[in-house]
C-alpha cells in the first residue's frame, strides 16, 4: 500500500516505521523546514524491560505541500497530529486532497472523529484508533539516554481500530504485519472514552502540580484533578454510551499513593521526564479536551464546576 504519514514526530515515525517494516510504501507530510531532517531518517530504539534495541530508518520518503498530496492516490493517511493541530489550516487543506484513502484518525479528543468525518468526501473513509504507545525524543531534557526516537510498547495494549470493516482490517494488518499488537472492535469511541476521561484531567492535575509525581497523590492539585475526571466520565459516558463505572475506583486520592511508584518502577523510561516533556509540547490540546468536556457537559446540563476549577488553575501557555 502507499501510505502517507501526516506528522513526523515521535508517534508519526514510530507508527511509520512498523508501517515501513511491513513492506509499505511510507511517505511523511511534513512542513518544508524539516524536509532535509525527515529524509534523512530515523534512528529508533525500542526499549524493552531488559533490553533497548536500535533500529534505523534510512531514505524516508517525504511530502510537503497539499498540491504534491493531490497529485497521489494513496490508500491510507494516518492523521499523528494532536487535537489542535487537526483543526488548523494546513489540516483543512490536506483533507481536502486525500481523495478516497483511508482516514486513521488517532487524536483523543472526543469530537475529533467526527470532525475528520465532516471534511473527506465520505464518513465511512475514517478510522479511529487509539494510540497506546509511548514515544518520545531522546534523551529526554536533563538526561542521559540513546539519540533518536525511544518508544515503549506496552505488551498487553493492543491499538484498537473502528469503522468499516474492510478499512480496518487493512489497518489492522498492516501494523501487525510490521510487528505492532492491534485489533478491530466495534466502536474506539466507546472503548477510549473512559481512560481519556480519566487521563486528561490527571494530566492537567500533574501540570497544576509543576509535573512532580512524588508530591502529587497527597496535593490538592490531585484531588481537583479527581474531581475533574468524575465529571468527565460522566460526560464521557452521556455523550458516547460508553460504561465508565468500572474507573470510579480510580477516583480516590489513596489509589494513586499506590499505582504511581508503581508505575515509575516497572515502565522502562524515566516517566516524570517524560510526562512533562510530551504534556507540554502538547498542552493546548490538553485545554482543548477540558474545553470540550465542559461544553459538551453544560450541553447535557451536566455539573462541570470542578473541570472548570482545574482549567483555571492551569498556568497560561
Amino acid at each position: 500500500m502507499k501510505i502517507l504519514v501526516v506528522g513526523a514526530g515521535a508517534v508519526g515515525a514510530v507508527y511509520g516505521w512498523h508501517l515501513h517494516r511491513a513492506g509499505h510504501e511510507v511517505h511523511f507530510f511534513v512542513k518544508a523546514k524539516f524536509a532535509d531532517t525527515v529524509s534523512a531518517g530515523f534512528t529508533l530504539h525500542w526499549l524493552g524491560h531488559r533490553a533497548t534495541q536500535r533500529q534505523d530508518w534510512n531514505g524516508v520518503r517525504v511530502v510537503t505541500d497539499t498540491a504534491a498530496v493531490a497529485r497521489e492516490r494513496w490508500d491510507q493517511v494516518w492523521l499523528t497530529m494532536s487535537s489542535d493541530a487537526l483543526r488548523g489550516e494546513l489540516a483543512a487543506q490536506l483533507l481536502a486532497a486525500v481523495g478516497t484513502a483511508t482516514l486513521v484518525c488517532l487524536q483523543p479528543d472526543l469530537e475529533d472523529a467526527d470532525y475528520v468525518r465532516g471534511r473527506v468526501g465520505a464518513p465511512e473513509q475514517v478510522v479511529q484508533g487509539l494510540i497506546t504507545l509511548i514515544s518520545y525524543q531522546s534523551p529526554l531534557p536533563g538526561m542521559d539516554g540513546p539519540d533518536g526516537i525511544a518508544y515503549y510498547l506496552p505488551p498487553l495494549a493492543r491499538t484498537p481500530f473502528s469503522g468499516s470493516l474492510q478499512r480496518v482490517a487493512d489497518v489492522v494488518e498492516a501494523l501487525k504485519a510490521g510487528g505492532m499488537s492491534a485489533s478491530a472492535v466495534a466502536n474506539v469511541a466507546t472503548v477510549a472514552a473512559g481512560p481519556t476521561a480519566l487521563m486528561q484531567p490527571l494530566i492537567a492535575a500533574l501540570e497544576v502540580n509543576q509535573w512532580r509525581l512524588a508530591t502529587l497523590p497527597a496535593s490538592d492539585a490531585l484531588r481537583m484533578g479527581l474531581a475533574a475526571a468524575r465529571e468527565a466520565l460522566a460526560v464521557a459516558q452521556r455523550t458516547t454510551g460508553a460504561r465508565t463505572g468500572r474507573f470510579r475506583p480510580l477516583l480516590r486520592p489513596w489509589i494513586w499513593r499506590l499505582l504511581l511508584p508503581l508505575a515509575v518502577r516497572l515502565l522502562p523510561l524515566p516517566l516524570e521526564r517524560y510526562l512533562h516533556y510530551h504534556f507540554s509540547k502538547v498542552g493546548a490540546q490538553t485545554r482543548l479536551m477540558l474545553a470540550t468536556y465542559i461544553r459538551l457537559g453544560r450541553q447535557h446540563g451536566q455539573d462541570t464546576q470542578a473541570l472548570q476549577n482545574l482549567r483555571k488553575a492551569m498556568p497560561a501557555l
